[in-house]
């Protein structure tokens, strides 16, 4: 029965890829515009060598043009996983339950809490590196063959934390769909996604944000994600990855927990009418 419902949401997801391909090349485009200006629209204002000086003392690390871009670039990577991910579990789940009116159909199929487990786990895992793919060849020219072996790594902590996410959106998703009587569930999926990237402080230190947007985001694996991207940009493989590792799977464990409750509730309420 799992497996059946991970092979419909694949097929979901290849199919909606297949529709809607022109957004996933506005989230690549978006992104490359981002990393250019963090770096070059500073610079033409107090010079490149002024920009390299103050990252460099920001991250602790003697930077070049080139690691410097390199990092802005893995840093958008983070951008869109969050803003894709937040949005889209959301939005999905909802648009399924109250605007498309094949809930019935998934509750006849299967229980609500697979169905949010598989959800959480393929949309995302599916998404993001569609989403993050732009970077391969970007920093395959940038730094040759270590390039690719950093995008495998960036990958990796960006999949580990877009399925955290999934889960968190879910716990976010299920009060919204079937406890209340909202109609534009995108205002709060819109606006949760920059209170995460903001609070997380992604190009500044996190000491400068409001302490009610850095709520947000240590509610999220987002704050700890973006700095094993930075190791990995500086460092290459750095020891850390495995630590990240373990963290990332606890809070996904207890995202899981939080969700599956939520969701078994909702199931019963639901098919009580």
């Amino acid at each position: 029965m799992v497996l059946r419902v991970l092979n419909a949401l694949t097929y979901r997801e290849v199919a909606w890829f297949r529709r809607f391909f022109a957004d996933y090349v506005v989230s690549w485009i978006f992104p490359l515009a981002l990393s250019v200006g963090v770096i070059f629209l500073p610079a033409s204002i107090s010079g490149v060598n002024t920009v390299l000086s103050r990252m460099s003392n920001l991250f602790n690390y003697q930077m070049d043009l080139k690691t410097a871009y390199s990092l802005a670039l893995a840093l958008t990577g983070i951008v869109n996983v969050v803003a894709i991910v937040i949005n889209d579990v959301i939005q999905t789940m909802f648009a399924e339950f109250r605007f498309m009116e094949v809930g019935w159909m998934i509750l006849e199929t299967t229980g609500l809490v697979k169905y949010t487990i598989a959800n959480a786990i393929i949309r995302p895992a599916i998404m993001t590196p569609l989403a993050t793919l732009f970077l391969a060849p970007l920093l395959l020219y940038l730094n040759g063959f270590s390039g690719l072996v950093t995008f495998a790594l960036l990958e990796l902590v960006f999949i580990a934390t877009s399925i955290a996410l999934g889960f968190y959106s879910t716990i976010v998703a299920i009060p919204l769909t079937f406890h209340t009587k909202i109609s534009r569930p995108w205002t709060i999926a819109n606006t949760l996604a920059p209170a995460i990237l903001a609070g997380t402080g992604v190009y500044i230190p996190v000491n400068l944000v409001p302490a009610i947007l850095r709520f947000f985001a240590y509610s999220t694996p987002v704050p700890r994600s973006c700095e094993i991207v930075y190791l990995i940009s500086l460092r290459g493989f750095p020891s850390e990855i495995t630590l990240f590792l373990v963290f990332i799977t606890f809070l996904t464990s207890l995202y899981l927990a939080v969700s599956g409750i939520l969701s078994k509730n909702a199931d019963a309420r639901v098919r009580k009418g």
